[in-house]
C-alpha cells in the first residue's frame, strides 16, 4: 500500500498541474503568433505579391469604463433655447464674404498632402481597411479554433462536495466529505471518432459519532475509443477543418481584392479634388480676365468709346463668375473633408491638395485576351469556382447522413482503492475491465437527412448558375472597361484640342481688342475655362478607365505599403497639371 503522504503528494500535482501550465503561458501572444503565421500563409497561397496585415491594433482592445457599461439610464446632453447663444453675422457685403472664404484656407498653406502620403496614411488608419484586415484576422481565428478541436484536448475537473445525513437510528449521525478530480484527455480521430483517457480520483473521509473515522481513497484511469465506419466516418468527419481551412483562402483573396480596390478608391478621390482644384484655379483666372475687362469697358465708356451697356455686362459678369468661385470653394473644402474621412486624416487639421499628379500610359487592348486573363487571375472568380467545389461536397456530406450508423466502441477500465493501490499505479491484467460493442444503427426514418440532401442539391444548382452568371458579368465589365479606355482617350484628345482653340482666340483678342465686341470676348473667357475645365475631367477619366481596366482584369497590384506596383511595360509619369502634357496650362 502506498503510504498517504506519497498519495497526497500525487494528488497535489494532479491538481495544481494544470494550473501552473495555464498560470505560466501566455495565451493571448501565442494566439497572435499564430495569427499572424496565418496570415503569412494566406498571403503565400494567394500570391501575385498579396499583403498580410500586421497584428498591433487589437490587444490593447478592452472594455475599461465599468460605470458607461452597467448605466442603465445613459446621459442626454439638449441643453434649452436660453442657455445657448446666436451670434449674427457683421457684414453681408460680397467683398467681406469672399474675404472670409479666402481666410479660411490660409492656414493650410504650409501642410501639403500628396497622393502617395494618403495612399500610405489610408493603409494605416483608414476605417475601411481596418476593417478589411479585422475580417482576415476573424477567418484566421476561427481556423485556430478549428485546428485547436484537432488537438489532444484536456480537461481537469474538481468537484468538493459535503453530505450530513442521519440514519435509522438518530444519534447516530454521519457526515461525508469527498474531493473529486477528473482529468481527461480525447483526440479526434482523422477519419471519424476519437480516442480518450481518464483519470478520476476520489478522497473521501466519513464520521460517523463524532468519533469513527473511515478515510478512503479510489483512483480509475479509463480508455475509450469510438470508430464510425459508414455515417459520419471517413473524410466527412474533417468537413469543419476542411471549410476553415478553404476559408482562410477566401479570406486573404478577400483581402487583397479590398486592397486593390482601395487604392483605386482612394486614387479617384484623390484625382477628383485634384479636378476640382483646377477648376477652382480656372475659375480664379476667369474672375482676373473678367475683371481687366471690365476696367477696360469702364475707361472706354469714361472716355465716351464704349456704351454703358457693354461696361455694365462685363462687369456683371465679373460679379456672377465672384460667385460661381464661393461656390467652387465651399464644395472643395466639403469634398477635402470628406477625402479625409475616407483615410481616417484629422479633420481638424487643413491640408492643401498637391497639384502635381501623374499619368499612366494607355494599355494596348485586345478584348478577348482581356477577358481571358480576368476569368483565370479574378480572386473573387477564383473563390466564386471554389464555392462551388464546397457546394460539391455539402452533397456528398449530405449524402452519406443517408447512411447506417456502424460504429465501433471499445473501452479499457483500471481501477484501485486502499487495498490495491500500488497495483492500481502499476496495473496487471487481473484489475483491468474491458468491453468492447459494435452497434449497427438502421435507418428506419431520413426524412430529415433527405430533406437535407435535396436542399444541399438545390444550394449546388443555384451556385452553378451563380458562377455562369458571374462570368457573364466579369466579361462584359472588362468589356466595357478596355472600351471605357477608348472613349476617354477620344474626349481628351477633343478637350486638349478646345484649350487650344480657346487659347488663340485669347490670343488674338488681346492682340486687336477693339475689333471684338464684349459679347465676344466674355463668350472667349467662358471657353476657355469650360476648355480647360473639360481637359482636367477627361484626363480624370482616362486614368480612372485605365486603374477600373486594370483591377477589372485582376492585373492591378498594389506595394504592401498600399502604392502602385507598375506592371513590366506600364509607363507611370508625373506630370505638373492634369494633362498627358507637362507643360499644359
Amino acid at each position: 500500500m502506498t503510504c498517504p503522504t506519497a498519495r497526497h503528494a500525487w494528488w497535489g500535482v494532479a491538481i495544481t498541474a494544470p494550473l501552473i501550465l495555464s498560470s505560466c503561458a501566455e495565451p493571448y501572444a501565442q494566439i497572435d503568433h499564430h495569427v499572424d503565421g496565418l496570415l503569412g500563409e494566406g498571403a503565400t497561397s494567394v500570391g501575385g505579391g498579396a499583403h498580410a496585415p500586421n497584428l498591433d491594433a487589437w490587444g490593447s482592445t478592452s472594455p475599461d469604463d465599468r460605470a458607461a457599461l452597467n448605466a442603465e439610464r445613459p446621459a442626454t446632453l439638449n441643453p434649452a433655447a436660453s442657455e445657448m447663444t446666436f451670434q449674427a453675422l457683421g457684414s453681408i457685403e460680397a467683398d467681406a464674404i469672399m474675404s472670409r472664404l479666402a481666410g479660411a484656407d490660409a492656414i493650410a498653406q504650409d501642410t501639403v498632402l500628396t497622393l502617395d502620403e494618403s495612399l500610405a496614411w489610408a493603409v494605416d488608419h483608414a476605417f475601411e481597411h481596418a476593417w478589411a484586415e479585422e475580417e482576415y484576422v476573424l477567418s484566421c481565428l476561427s481556423l485556430l479554433v478549428e485546428r485547436h478541436l484537432w488537438t489532444p484536448q484536456i480537461a481537469d475537473t474538481v468537484i468538493a462536495q459535503y453530505a450530513q445525513f442521519s440514519p435509522e437510528a438518530a444519534d447516530e449521525t454521519k457526515t461525508s466529505s469527498a474531493i473529486v478530480n477528473d482529468l481527461s484527455l480525447s483526440q479526434r480521430l482523422p477519419w471519424g471518432g476519437q480516442v480518450a483517457a481518464s483519470f478520476l480520483t476520489t478522497f473521501s473521509r466519513v464520521v460517523q459519532n463524532a468519533g469513527t473515522r473511515s478515510d478512503g481513497t479510489v483512483g480509475q484511469l479509463t480508455l475509450s475509443a469510438s470508430i464510425p465506419f459508414l455515417r459520419g466516418g471517413g473524410v466527412v468527419a474533417r468537413e469543419d477543418i476542411i471549410q476553415a481551412e478553404r476559408d482562410l483562402i477566401y479570406a486573404a483573396r478577400s483581402f487583397e481584392d479590398f486592397r486593390r480596390s482601395f487604392y483605386v478608391e482612394v486614387v479617384g478621390a484623390y484625382l477628383s479634388l485634384q479636378v476640382q482644384q483646377q477648376e477652382l484655379t480656372n475659375a480664379l483666372e476667369s474672375v482676373a480676365l473678367l475683371d481687366k475687362l471690365a476696367e477696360r469697358q469702364r475707361a472706354l465708356y469714361e472716355a465716351g468709346r464704349a456704351r454703358l451697356y457693354d461696361a455694365a455686362e462685363a462687369e456683371n459678369n465679373s460679379l456672377q463668375q465672384r460667385s460661381q468661385v464661393s461656390g467652387l470653394q465651399e464644395s472643395y473644402r466639403l469634398a477635402v473633408d470628406r477625402f479625409k474621412i475616407l483615410i481616417n486624416y484629422p479633420v481638424d487639421l487643413p491640408v492643401v491638395i498637391e497639384q502635381a499628379s501623374f499619368s499612366i500610359s494607355p494599355p494596348e487592348v485586345a478584348l478577348d485576351d482581356a477577358v481571358r486573363i480576368a476569368l483565370s487571375q479574378r480572386l473573387d472568380l477564383q473563390t466564386q469556382r471554389d464555392r462551388l467545389v464546397d457546394r460539391r461536397r455539402g452533397v456528398r456530406n449530405a449524402l452519406n447522413q443517408l447512411l447506417p450508423d456502424l460504429n465501433l466502441a471499445g473501452e479499457v477500465r483500471f481501477g484501485g482503492d486502499d487495498d490495491y493501490y500500488d497495483d492500481f499505479v502499476l496495473p496487471t491484467l487481473e484489475n483491468m475491465e474491458t468491453e468492447i460493442s459494435l452497434t449497427l444503427g438502421i435507418p428506419l426514418d431520413r426524412t430529415t437527412e433527405r430533406i437535407a440532401v435535396r436542399a444541399a442539391q438545390v444550394e449546388l444548382e443555384r451556385s452553378r448558375r451563380t458562377l455562369a452568371q458571374v462570368r457573364d458579368e466579369v466579361a462584359v465589365t472588362v468589356r466595357n472597361a478596355a472600351r471605357t479606355i477608348d472613349s476617354s482617350l477620344l474626349s481628351y484628345d477633343i478637350q486638349r484640342r478646345n484649350v487650344e482653340i480657346a487659347q488663340i482666340n485669347i490670343e488674338s483678342i488681346d492682340a486687336d481688342p477693339d475689333t471684338y465686341t464684349v459679347l465676344d470676348q466674355l463668350s472667349a473667357i467662358q471657353s476657355l475655362q469650360q476648355a480647360r475645365n473639360g481637359r482636367a475631367r477627361a484626363f480624370k477619366a482616362v486614368q480612372q478607365a485605365i486603374l477600373d481596366y486594370l483591377l477589372s482584369t485582376g492585373q492591378l497590384r498594389v506595394t504592401p505599403g498600399g502604392l502602385l506596383d507598375p506592371l513590366p511595360g506600364m509607363q507611370v509619369v508625373p506630370t505638373s497639371a492634369l494633362s498627358f502634357d507637362a507643360d499644359a496650362a
